[in-house]
């Protein structure tokens, strides 16, 4: 039985994984693999931080759109 988005963003284990990967993408291994690197000027930690930022705003906003319904 294949799940819809909705029926996904209803599951409290679904929120639990993204917790804990937000938490793991967060966390300072991570943060440490970009240290040091620039693209364009913008040292690649602030790129990082700011495509995770960006990651969870647009998750958050779908699972506001899914249950809107």
């Amino acid at each position: 039985m294949a799940l819809s988005s909705k029926d996904l963003f209803r599951q409290s284990e679904f929120w639990a994984f993204l917790f804990i990967a937000g938490w793991i993408l967060l966390n300072w291994p991570m943060l440490a693999i970009a240290e040091g690197y620039v693209l364009g000027g913008v040292p690649m930690t602030l790129v990082y931080i700011s495509i995770i930022w960006l990651m969870i705003i647009l998750v958050l906003f779908l699972f506001e759109r899914g249950n809107s319904d």
